[in-house]
């Protein structure tokens, strides 16, 4: 009786391990969101900066959550203007801001070179990232 017992807890035992070392098998599906956006995102306008060179980007009515955006700039196209030597990154600077006192607030930014003179001429795209 003890051999039939050792074959049959072998049998099982073999029967069982090509289950336990089978892939598992991958998860198929549908993801679903549901919920709403709470806040909405800010508003961006342009318009020519005061000094009549260049371009003022501004926006407007920001939810304070979203405050500490992350403003990246990327040329889409040819520019008009000589272009430096060093192939000068643009990059964007704050000149104004509402501050946080409010529900919401406005900031006002300028495209500048790495000199940190401001670009008069271009295309680029604009990318606001919220946290």
């Amino acid at each position: 009786m003890g051999t039939r017992l050792w074959m049959a807890s072998i049998g099982v035992f073999l029967g069982l391990s090509g289950v336990c070392t089978a892939a598992p098998q991958t998860a198929q599906g549908v993801i679903y969101f549901h919920g709403s956006i709470e806040e909405e995102p800010c508003t961006p306008s342009t318009v020519p900066d005061v000094s009549g060179r260049g371009i003022t980007f501004n926006l407007s009515q920001c939810p304070t959550l979203s405050r500490g955006n992350e403003i990246h700039v990327n040329p889409v196209g040819p520019s008009r203007t000589v272009t430096a030597l060093d192939h000068s990154a643009v990059e964007v600077k704050l000149v104004a801001d509402s501050g946080s006192a409010g529900r919401y607030y406005d900031q006002q930014y300028v495209l500048v070179d790495k000199a940190g003179k401001r670009v008069e001429s271009g295309a680029y795209l604009i990318t606001l990232t919220s946290p």
